[in-house]
């Protein structure tokens, strides 16, 4: 009689265990950059439907109201407005945004900065931010702008933020520096190149109308329909100025926070205008033939998004396109005027 013996099947050997291994690696290597992909991709077209909500939101507005919601009031003080209190346009359109509840608890009828409305303004709503944004959700305890001044309680009382600013106007330093000036009228040109020369005196950058954008300064007055001749498709009225009170230079977050910080979504201070940048330093320079970064160098109330390679942009029809970082800043500026009848080039490279 044979016994029969029993041989136990033979394991990995350590050679193959690390070749299953790197082949897992180098799929997971291959794997990670498309699931990435997707999520920015999604994060992006999330991003498109909060502004178009926001922009159908001011539509609905311009509709019931017959003129487009002040941007900002940040005095106090109007010409041919209602609104005779320190204000943003995001709080104006809470109904128009299903936030009735939210816009019971403001109170229209004090400054943005009256402790009365500090309940609602920590009150976090979604379509004003980008998805795509770090560190969410985020609150803005920094320096808060009192009306009519630039200093106020520091820190101030804790305000959930915005991503989502309104367009006031094209600064004349943009259209003053000498790689843009093709891209403007020869008015705008010689406008801009007289304030630029006499040191930028207060306000001068709101004195000329072929500049305003959608969502102007309340002491501009309300924009009306009739006062786009540019073409409400042709027009920006909201762009991305994501990720404050933190600081963000070139896609690099720098250390401490801006202060203020201006992110509040209920601050009328956050709003800006269309001035370009020094790539290098993320800065408006003084030397103005420098300032040729149109988005992404800086979200010092400059547009700037975390889509990796340009930002999305809400126009006066209620439309959202992204564009490209390679846009001239420039043809940025002539779609930042409501009225300035620039001749806007093939935007398709872009």
């Amino acid at each position: 009689m044979r016994l029969r013996t029993c041989r136990s099947s033979p394991g990995f050997t350590l050679v193959e265990l690390l070749v299953v291994i790197a082949i897992i690696a180098v799929l997971v290597g291959l794997l990670l950059p498309a699931v990435q992909k997707v999520r920015m991709a999604a994060a992006r077209s999330q991003c498109q439907n909060n502004m178009r909500q926001l922009a159908l939101a001011c539509l609905n507005y311009e509709s019931g109201n017959k003129a487009f919601p002040i941007g900002d009031q940040r005095d106090g003080t109007t010409r041919g407005t209602t609104t005779p209190v320190a204000i943003v346009w995001h709080a104006i359109i809470l109904p128009y945004i299903e936030q009735e509840n939210l816009a019971s608890m403001y109170n229209y009828h004090a400054h943005w900065s009256d402790p009365s409305n500090y309940p609602a303004e920590a009150v976090q709503v979604k379509v004003f931010n980008c998805p795509a944004t770090p560190q969410q959700p985020r609150w803005d305890s920094s320096m808060m702008e009192m009306p009519g001044t630039e200093s106020g309680p520091d820190p101030g009382p804790a305000g959930a933020v915005c991503d989502y600013w309104g367009i006031n106007e094209t600064d004349p330093r943009l259209v003053a520096a000498p790689q843009n000036q093709a891209y403007f009228t020869p008015q705008q040109v010689a406008e801009c190149l007289a304030a630029v020369a006499a040191g930028m005196p207060p306000s001068a950058d709101f004195i000329y109308p072929n500049l305003w954008g959608i969502l102007r300064r309340g002491r501009l007055g309300q924009c009306r329909m009739a006062d786009i001749t540019d073409g409400t498709s042709n027009t920006i009225m909201i762009g991305e100025s994501a990720g404050r009170p933190n600081q963000y230079m070139t896609g690099q977050k720098l250390v401490g926070l801006l202060d203020p910080g201006e992110a509040r979504w209920a601050d009328p201070n956050g709003n800006y205008k269309l001035k370009g940048s020094n790539p290098y330093t993320g800065l408006t320079d003084s030397n103005l033939a420098n300032n040729i970064c149109s988005m992404n160098c800086d979200n010092i109330n400059e547009t700037y998004s975390f889509h990796g390679t340009g930002c999305n942009f809400a126009f006066g029809d209620g439309s959202v396109r992204f564009f490209s970082s390679t846009l001239p800043v420039g043809i940025l500026g002539q779609m930042g005027t409501a009225a300035g009848g620039e001749v806007i080039n093939d935007l398709s490279p872009y």
